[in-house]
């Protein structure tokens, strides 16, 4: 749904050549239909997961092992 979303407002900037659309929150909330609290909630546990899968990497702080 999300993805639908970004999709649209990505073609919708570049047909009319402007700048893309930042949303908030609250703006993804509504359109998906769930309430804030568990959109927010949601991101957090995404972020928490991203965190733990590059920790796991080996990738922190910038060290990418290069």
């Amino acid at each position: 749904m999300l993805q639908e979303m970004v999709v649209e407002e990505g073609l919708a900037a570049f047909e009319g050549n402007r700048e893309l659309k930042v949303y908030t929150l609250q703006e993804m909330a509504d359109y998906i239909g769930v309430g804030y609290k568990t959109l927010w909630a949601i991101e957090k546990s995404a972020l928490n997961k991203f965190k733990k899968n590059m920790l796991e990497l080996g990738i922190k702080n910038g060290n990418t092992g290069i």
